[in-house]
């Protein structure tokens, strides 16, 4: 954490001794030593220079997207965008990092087995990312992806396993495909689809817009709104809403559910609620009369319903509830403001950098 810190606040050093205005800049962390890359490719020349186990912070910008190949730590400024003129008046500006195009993971091998250790943080993509060769032990956290795919390359025998999403969003949809052992935690989900029979994956404490009947797995805790037909991903920007049920061979629990239908042919399942009036569910009530995905939406429940609607472990459903509420605090201390002078003054140029301290709670 020492280095990665040391590495953010050298990078911002550098850039104001370049120029005043913004730079896009990514460094690469290799042991003690540290690459510094500028402009839109970037990230492409850091994960080119990258080796297994290196770790990449990408400044605030937008940068054009590369295949990840390597098993590295990729932390970016954020997904969030705040900076009206109250945001800066508090202190709490966000500048997000943007990875422009759609782009796959496939992490090299090493000595003949899949890579271990992917981990990425804090970025924000609007096109469509494929998993196509394998995952191993990878997590996402506090990321927002449009569209997120999981099926390895029909000629790669080796499953995708242990990959973790937490505190993410998916405004597109999320497709598991080929997974074993996925977890998806306090995560706001606009469409999450089929996967593989064999796989398995369990999903809790997120909320669920739209969810394919043909998944599989063990649901806790969510707030699932719309049940939709198989073939709801073709003509998922044109559907006009669904109500079927949960694929018969789910398990769900404490989970609060809009339709009527979408236990019918569940057998395994306990302590769930059917709720079509939703008017004091939440603690927002613009919240209440709309099943459509908004990014601006914080889906906190009111205060009545946290005392009724409580999970499998004791706590409250939803975002909020588990050992891990959902927020969007990155885990290492990133830029929320930042002033630079315009020119120097007597020789020295005057540099304002606020830092907010990360939250290593993940």
């Amino acid at each position: 954490m020492k280095k990665v810190f040391f590495s953010l606040i050298m990078a911002f050093a550098i850039t104001a001794s370049m120029k005043a205005q913004d730079v896009l800049l990514v460094t690469l962390q290799k042991g003690d030593a540290t690459q510094i890359f500028y402009g839109t490719e970037a990230f492409k020349e850091a994960m080119a220079a990258a080796e297994n186990g290196n770790t990449i912070i990408l400044g605030a910008g937008t940068f054009n997207a590369t295949d990840i190949t390597k098993a590295v730590s990729i932390y970016g400024n954020g997904y969030e965008m705040r900076s009206d003129t109250t945001a800066q008046k508090e202190g709490r500006m966000a500048y997000p990092t943007r990875i422009d195009g759609d782009f796959s993971i496939a992490l090299d091998s090493i000595d003949g087995q899949p890579a271990k250790g992917l981990y990425v943080e804090g970025i924000y993509n609007s096109n469509r990312i494929w998993v196509t060769k394998h995952l191993n032990a990878a997590t996402f956290a506090k990321c927002q992806f449009a569209n997120f795919a999981v099926w390895k390359d029909k000629n790669t025998m080796i499953t995708s396993k242990d990959i973790l999403f937490i505190h993410c969003r998916f405004g597109g949809w999320l497709e598991p495909g080929d997974s074993d052992n996925m977890g998806i935690n306090n995560c706001v989900i606009n469409y999450i689809g089929r996967n593989k029979a064999e796989s398995s994956i369990l999903i809790q404490n997120c909320i669920i817009h739209n969810i394919v009947n043909s998944l599989r797995g063990s649901l806790k805790n969510n707030i699932i709104k719309n049940s939709c037909e198989p073939d709801f991903y073709n003509t998922f920007e044109n559907y006009g809403g669904s109500n079927y049920s949960l694929n018969t061979s789910c398990t769900v629990y404490n989970n609060v559910l809009y339709q009527s239908r979408a236990l019918e042919e569940v057998i395994l399942k306990s302590n769930n609620w059917i709720v079509t009036d939703t008017s004091a569910f939440w603690a927002d009530e613009s919240q209440s009369d709309t099943k459509d995905y908004n990014d601006a939406n914080t889906y906190k429940l009111s205060d009545q319903a946290q005392k009724d609607y409580i999970g499998t472990d004791g706590k409250q459903i939803g975002l909020y509830g588990s050992s891990f509420p959902f927020n969007t605090a990155l885990t290492i201390p990133h830029i929320v403001s930042k002033d630079i002078a315009p020119k120097t003054e007597n020789g020295k140029l005057k540099v304002s950098i606020k830092v907010e301290v990360g939250d290593n709670t993940l």
